[in-house]
């Protein structure tokens, strides 16, 4: 945090109660009890694992002033809330609104994939010359999202931020905290269908970015977005770029004439790239600029990262995974001109479509590769050869290498592919 609040003012802006002295300076937020700094203020929410109202006595062992709750936990230093998940995004907002006088101008990017890559895209390009807060890693969620708001800083001219989603109201609720000036949605497509429902219920739910910006606000909207129309509306799509080059050390694509280059991997990536060069050249970037920042990007961990181990190309895509994500890893590798074997995992999170996508991208994974390995309860509907334990899935591909091939792993995060990936690296 760049300013120090006192008590009084935090239990007002997250509307909470409390009887501690009003005078204390807060320093720092925190959400995990390990972590905790003197001075900081400790959140403690509702975990799938564990519950932060459990470790409240240690935040303050630790040196927390106070103590965000919505239950009570014996600690003396409490700030009572109705919702603590809720109070850390309020107070997220409120910090912004009140802390920092010099209002940067916010950058929201939604999607079903691509997210990451296009704010990190936007972001590289933006700090050539400017002050620029950007998401850190992915932090996308109703948690990221406010953690990252505490960074900021009045030299801030721009905050690029994810906003990610897998249940209706999400979107909106990010927007009451970031209140974006600039919304991009990289485009629509099936995932996270067991709490959106359906297509449809995607496409609404990453409206609420466009619904949600000002009136001089500025919407950048993908693929599969459909016939909508709005004042200051930019549709993107892949016909804007010409003589796509693929290869397995990088992209280049023709743009508005000019010709950029970058080490991403994939037609996906230069869509993406494509996405942050109309966002950056709305706000005034210059071609040479944008060129050298595309050129400087790296590949991030996991998201069609490529790995060289013994004369085998690997491509770890194992960060997540739906069906748009499972075709464009595929399609980048049909351009490699290598025998190729595709490890592919479940796809989580598709609801009751889940058994036909899984089908639907078998037989394109079949016809695409050499050999189709597969992990997963859902995985055998790939129509692969199955396993049920990594390691043997491991040693199984490794017998079948002449040293020369490209190897493709993917599957949701649940799944844990990067084991597979760490796996190929001990026995090679």
């Amino acid at each position: 945090m760049y300013r120090e609040l006192m008590v009084e003012s935090i239990a007002a802006m997250v509307d909470g109660r409390t009887e501690l002295g009003g005078r204390e300076l807060i320093r720092g937020v925190s959400i995990d009890s390990r972590d905790v700094q003197p001075g900081d203020i400790f959140f403690a929410l509702h975990g799938e694992r564990t519950d932060g109202h459990k470790y409240t006595r240690d935040a303050v062992e630790r040196g927390a002033f106070a103590v965000v709750v919505d239950q009570p936990t014996g600690c003396d230093r409490e700030i009572t809330v109705d919702d603590t998940l809720y109070a850390l995004g309020s107070f997220a907002r409120n910090y912004r609104q009140r802390c920092i006088s010099q209002r940067a101008k916010t950058i929201a990017v939604t999607g079903t994939n691509g997210k990451t890559t296009v704010k990190n895209a936007i972001t590289a390009i933006l700090s050539t010359h400017h002050h620029v807060l950007s998401s850190h890693k992915n932090y996308n969620s109703l948690i990221g999202l406010p953690l990252t708001l505490f960074d900021l800083e009045p030299h801030h001219e721009y905050v690029v931020l994810e906003m990610g989603t897998s249940r209706p109201g999400e979107i909106a609720r990010l927007c009451e905290i970031a209140q974006p000036d600039i919304g991009v949605i990289t485009l629509i497509g099936p995932g996270h269908l067991q709490d959106l429902g359906s297509l449809q219920g995607v496409l609404k739910e990453k409206l609420s970015l466009v619904d949600a910006l000002p009136a001089d606000g500025s919407a950048f909207i993908g693929e599969g977005v459909g016939d909508i129309r709005g004042k200051n509306m930019s549709r993107i799509d892949r016909s804007l770029v010409f003589n796509i080059e693929i290869t397995e050390h990088g992209s280049s694509f023709t743009y508005q004439g000019h010709r950029f280059t970058t080490p991403l991997l994939g037609p996906a990536n230069v869509y993406n790239c494509l996405i942050a060069l109309c966002v950056t050249e709305h706000i005034g970037m210059t071609v040479e600029t944008q060129h050298q920042a595309l050129m400087a990007m790296e590949p991030q961990p996991g998201r069609l990262e490529p790995l060289e181990r013994e004369g085998v190309l690997f491509i770890n895509d194992t960060y997540n995974a739906n069906p748009l994500s499972m075709r464009a890893a595929i399609e980048f590798a049909v351009h490699i001109q290598r025998p190729r074997i595709f490890i592919l995992g479940d796809m989580l999170e598709l609801g009751v479509q889940a058994k036909h996508l899984h089908e639907e991208i078998g037989v394109l994974a079949q016809g695409s590769s050499d050999l189709l390995v597969t992990y997963g309860q859902f995985a055998r509907y790939y129509g692969g050869q199955h396993f049920g334990d990594k390691r043997e899935l491991v040693r199984f591909v490794i017998a079948s290498l002449s040293g020369n091939e490209l190897i493709l792993v993917k599957a949701s995060r649940g799944l844990r592919f990067e084991d597979i990936i760490d796996i190929f690296l001990e026995e090679l």
